[in-house]
């Protein structure tokens, strides 16, 4: 069992169907360009409040692990319950802007965020009264706004609002916007001047065959819960994952999750060149060439 990380190791114990689902919870991989983007924002949380607050765009392609290093601040900076205090501590907030959004729908789904009861129905100005007392009286100092190409969706005037509410929370509370999304989302905070002037842009890698990513399949391999070692730190191995899930962190997760399922349906407890080769994968610029195929 010296192959995985000690906590891993009674998880080898378990039943396949117990092994698979201890595989498929997400897990965080520290690696460098994560740690300095966390470092960044780590940086936002302290910086002292001022009427033109920085913040940043966390850009991406698709699966490309931008959600998984805001999900990771919000879990280092957890929600206080503060039962001594008049409400809760929150201050890191996450929300997912919604498919074409409005003014109103933004406000829902901060309400939803901080687990706040609301009324769908109640006019934008008092949602947004609310809204700035919630996020003031939790001492909110970081919003992060996942998927944040979707602000595109919405004709003009609907999303200069939603840029515009974005703006206002950030000058009226004090706290540091920052944006997580595709190339898309860079487009859209371009259309804001001072938007993108506030919201400095920084790219997730595309992984490459280096001593970091020979690192990091060693920390995939580290938790895998196979019982025999299947080195993907290895040449030929590591080019072959890389080749299939085109450098982009989560596809690599998604590409090992299905080599364990394979592995232990086939009763094998490693996974091998040959195996990864077998499961079946699409690599994702073949999946968006067929989705564009069938759309025309």
């Amino acid at each position: 069992m010296d192959h995985v990380d000690e906590s891993v190791r009674p998880i080898l114990l378990l039943s396949a169907k117990e092994r698979l689902a201890y595989m498929r919870r997400p897990k965080w991989f520290s690696y460098a360009a994560a740690d300095a983007m966390l470092e960044r924002l780590e940086g936002l949380l302290d910086y002292p409040p001022s009427h033109r607050m920085p913040g940043l765009q966390i850009l991406g392609d698709s699966n490309s692990g931008k959600t998984a290093v805001g999900l990771e601040f919000l879990a280092r900076h957890p929600m206080d319950a503060n039962p001594e205090g008049d409400a809760a501590i929150i201050p890191v907030l996450r929300i997912e802007v919604p498919p074409n959004p409005d003014e109103s729908r933004l406000y829902d789904e901060i309400f939803l965020a901080l687990r706040q009861p609301f009324r769908a129905r109640d006019p934008v100005s008092e949602k947004a009264r609310q809204v700035r007392a919630l996020l003031d009286g939790v001492g909110c100092r970081v919003l992060l706004l996942d998927e944040f190409q979707h602000v595109l969706g919405p004709r003009n005037d609907r999303r200069r609002v939603v840029m515009d509410v974005v703006k206002h929370l950030g000058n009226i509370l004090r706290l540091s916007v920052v944006v997580l999304g595709t190339t898309e989302a860079q487009v859209a905070v371009s259309k804001d001047e001072q938007l993108a002037n506030r919201l400095t842009p920084i790219w997730m890698p595309t992984w490459r065959m280096d001593s970091e990513y020979r690192r990091l399949l060693a920390s995939f391999e580290a938790t895998l819960p196979l019982r025999e070692p299947s080195r993907l730190q290895q040449r030929d191995t590591a080019a072959l994952i890389l080749g299939l899930s085109e450098g982009l962190l989560g596809e690599m997760r998604d590409l090992l999750c299905m080599a364990v399922a394979e592995a232990l349906h086939r009763g094998e407890e490693s996974i091998t060149q040959a195996l990864l080769r077998s499961v079946g994968w699409t690599p994702p610029s073949d999946r968006r060439r067929r989705i564009a195929t069938a759309r025309s």
